[in-house]
């Protein structure tokens, strides 16, 4: 049995509200009053707020240079109050072992994320109980914005967010100005819907490999239609480019549409940038729904994390930074590996068992059909192709090396809402695609096709981009985490990001057409948002690339 259960913030009983239809305090309530006492502490104290923003990640320290977007300076944002007396830093010893510590484009994602919503769980909940005398069993709750409810529209963020103060009559923590919605208006609500490109979805609730590396030690190739639930296999990585399903959509899409770009002066909110969106309170109730939406992959839909030694162990496994949270005001360290959090009912708390879970565990919450099967979407390429099988009668090779056939002739700066280009083919690597395709056969399986944007930088962490290639859309996806990575004197130096897409099946359309070019693709990446002067969004390079069976 769970000691721990965490509700939905929408309850029906409560309407995300502080006081409940019984004229009780409801869990949120209770979680701004502990925000108020975490706020009142300075920045010096690992329990304060600001402390516990910074393990996510900070523009503090790491100042931002660009003149555009020094308003995210954390010393220029309004949101911060004085308590949190930003000139007195902690000590270098804590700075380095718990701040900056965040894990994105990896397959730590969710296993990092599970353990700081933990720690602080378990902060909050000692103020609660032993500062503010309430319920010892409060724990956490989520925001379920993708919640199919006819009582309300869950996809609106809570209204205990949007009040200026608490029933007590005190300022009230949750309501943060610096956020500014999916269309800049503070409108604060989360786009989904299956007819527009850049709305939140659960489909990655389907996937079936957490990871790239135990797609290798699989029977089928589970990377031919999609990316992988939990991300690409690394070390530490504060912001990498091998991003999961889950951490893509809805993670990604929701952090950029909360955050948002404001019509009236261009800023990005706070849940907008990875640095700054651990300030923001709806940011651990958006993280608490991701680890739900990870329990009931789990538990629900029965598919099982990876066990490999090098993410069960955790980066140190790999000479890399250790995962660590702050448990108290000196400083106590909570080291974990994601083996400590495999699971949300045993999880190793300090030496202790820590065991929660969640009130709704439904695999789906929007998506409720599941897609066909990968082996059965292999299949039905060999049919289209005009290859008779069955699944038996062929195997996917295990290592797979991809070779660039195309690439663009330059870097590519985006216009607002549509750039076209070019992308030049090399005539004899991509004959070997043309050829791979017209061959297929069981023991000659085609090739796929894979369009990188290589080197993407800019500030526009809330926009999305969509791309489409000989006018046939591929994919969209959310900029969260672009600003960072193109900053001289962070973790990626101005190197950029990078996002891979999968366009194997609009290649074999296309030869199927007597449409596919030996020459070149033409390729067109659209931008949800306008793009301002100062904030423009370049590419380094748009590669295509084949990958021989």
């Amino acid at each position: 049995m769970s000691d721990y259960l965490r509700k939905n913030a929408w309850d029906a009983n409560n309407g995300g509200q502080f006081i409940d239809k019984s004229n009780e305090f409801t869990e949120l309530f209770w979680y701004a009053k502990a925000v108020q006492v975490m706020q009142s502490r300075p920045i010096d104290n690992p329990t304060s707020w600001w402390f516990y923003a910074a393990i996510h990640g900070e523009f503090l320290i790491n100042e931002i240079k660009q003149p555009n977007y020094k308003y995210l300076n954390w010393k220029n944002i309004s949101y911060i109050t004085p308590e949190a007396d930003l000139t007195t830093l902690p000590s270098s010893n804590l700075v380095d072992s718990f701040w900056d510590q965040c894990q994105h484009g990896t397959w730590f994602f969710p296993p990092w994320h599970r353990g700081y919503l933990v720690a602080l769980e378990n902060i909050l909940r000692d103020i609660i109980v032993h500062e503010l005398s309430g319920p010892s069993n409060w724990s956490l709750p989520y925001w379920n914005y993708l919640n199919q409810s006819t009582a309300y529209a869950e996809f609106k963020i809570p209204p205990a967010f949007t009040e200026s103060t608490l029933p007590d009559g005190t300022a009230n923590p949750l309501y943060v100005p610096e956020r500014y919605g999916p269309t800049g208006d503070s409108d604060i609500y989360v786009q989904v819907g299956p007819n527009i490109k850049t709305s939140a979805n659960d489909e990655c609730q389907w996937n079936e490999t957490y990871s790239a590396s135990a797609a290798n030690n699989a029977s089928n190739n589970s990377g031919l239609f999609g990316q992988f639930y939990g991300g690409g296999e690394t070390g530490f990585s504060h912001g990498g480019s091998e991003t999961g399903d889950l951490e893509m959509n809805p993670h990604n899409f929701v952090h950029g549409m909360v955050g948002g770009e404001s019509n009236s002066n261009n800023q990005n909110g706070l849940m907008g940038v990875p640095a700054t969106a651990a300030l923001d309170p709806i940011f651990y109730l958006h993280h608490a729904n991701i680890d739900r939406m990870w329990a009931a992959w789990n538990q629900t839909g029965k598919n099982s994390n990876t066990n490999n030694p090098n993410w069960l162990q955790g980066p140190t496994a790999q000479g890399n930074r250790k995962f660590e949270m702050p448990i108290d005001p000196s400083g106590t360290s909570w080291p974990f590996t994601p083996q400590d959090v495999n699971s949300t009912e045993n999880v190793n708390y300090n030496g202790q068992t820590y065991s929660y879970t969640y009130d709704d565990l439904s695999l789906t919450s929007y998506e409720t059909i599941p897609p066909i099967k990968l082996h059965e979407k292999i299949l039905e390429r060999f049919n289209k192709l005009g290859v008779r099988t069955v699944e038996k009668d062929f195997k996917m090779t295990k290592k797979r090396n991809p070779e660039l056939v195309g690439a663009s002739s330059g870097a590519l700066t985006l216009n607002s809402k549509a750039t076209k280009t070019q992308v030049k083919l090399q005539s004899s690597s991509w004959k070997s695609v043309s050829d791979s395709i017209m061959k297929a056969s069981v023991s000659k399986i085609p090739d796929e096709v894979y369009l990188q944007l290589e080197g993407v930088k800019g500030g526009s962490d809330s926009n999305f981009i969509s791309v489409y290639v000989n006018e046939k859309f591929v994919k969209s996806i959310s900029l969260f985490g672009l600003l960072a990575a193109s900053m001289t004197n962070a973790a990626h130096g101005n190197s950029g990001l990078n996002f891979k897409f999968n366009i194997t099946e609009i290649i074999d359309n296309l030869h199927l057409e007597n449409d596919l070019n030996m020459d070149s693709l033409n390729v067109e990446i659209k931008t949800k948002n306008p793009l301002v002067e100062g904030k423009e969004i370049t590419v380094d390079r748009i590669g295509i690339y084949r990958v021989g069976q």
